[in-house]
């Protein structure tokens, strides 16, 4: 499994996940993020006001980031 690391970014300031996280591939990994933002922020919305969660691999290169919107439910028109 791959080794992936979380960036929590802001507009100033960077907060490094201490924790390795092992996803098959970085659409898991992906996956996964936008599911616990959405966990967090149905807890507290404005729980990531200005932030992301950029995904890094093993050698820390940035690989996706997920923004407060991507964890946002679809609203579907009628």
């Amino acid at each position: 499994m791959a080794q992936f690391t979380l960036i929590i970014r802001g507009e100033a300031e960077a907060t490094r996940d201490p924790n390795v996280y092992h996803f098959p591939t970085a659409q898991d990994a992906r996956d996964a993020t936008v599911q616990s933002m959405r966990t967090l922020l149905a807890e507290r919305a404005d729980a990531f006001d200005g932030k992301a969660i950029e995904i890094a691999d093993a050698t820390g290169h940035p690989i996706a980031v997920v923004h407060p919107y991507d964890a946002m439910p679809v609203r579907r028109l009628h």
